[in-house]
């Protein structure tokens, strides 16, 4: 089953969107901006993205699948909105990103595909480059693993799916989230090997 993102945000029926960055990122960056050339998949309407162009970044890219998830949606001079799919990068952003930050992109996709987001993400990063999530582990109290979008995760899956491309450098419980997320997310940087 394919999920209609574009009818979805046209419906209004994207609750995952909340209106503001990821309140974890914010907490990142002012600790520590992510630089040069940064793509944010899933992006939707863009929250994250000018949360990283504000922090100080050279680019940021947003990239979508759904024209009317950032149609319309403002931006400020060092970023812009690409309609695509991870899955199916261009040569452009092969090898292309300094860093890549992931939030609610991962959840949205089926276990099956998983591991294509993680060779999806080494691709787009240069060598050494970085992998920045918050990761929404636990988006359903049922744990069934059919169901989503959004699809439960674990730490354990998460260090299983990354480990052949990644090395983890940080992994902790974010101390502010949006309500309701509190301690069902997990703030990870990783480097691509």
């Amino acid at each position: 089953m394919t999920t209609d993102w574009k009818t979805l945000y046209q419906s209004g029926e994207a609750g995952w969107d909340k209106g503001a960055p990821a309140p974890g990122l914010l907490a990142f960056l002012a600790e520590m901006p992510l630089m040069g050339r940064v793509l944010v998949p899933g992006c939707g309407r863009g929250h994250d993205v000018r949360a990283i162009a504000a922090a100080g970044a050279d680019e940021v890219i947003g990239l979508d699948l759904a024209p009317s998830a950032f149609a319309g949606a403002e931006t400020v001079p060092n970023m812009r909105f690409v309609l695509g799919d991870l899955f199916a990068l261009s040569t452009e952003f092969q090898s292309a990103f300094d860093a890549v930050f992931e939030h609610t992109c991962f959840c949205a996709i089926p276990r099956e595909r998983r591991d294509d987001y993680v060779q999806a993400v080494a691709g787009a990063l240069k060598p050494g480059g970085l992998l920045l999530g918050v990761f929404y582990l636990n988006p359903r109290d049922d744990p069934d693993p059919t169901l989503g979008p959004p699809f439960n995760a674990t730490l354990e899956e998460l260090d299983t799916r990354f480990a052949e491309h990644f090395t983890l450098l940080r992994s902790e419980t974010p101390a502010r989230t949006f309500p309701g997320r509190e301690g069902r997310e997990v703030l990870r940087l990783l480097q691509k090997k």
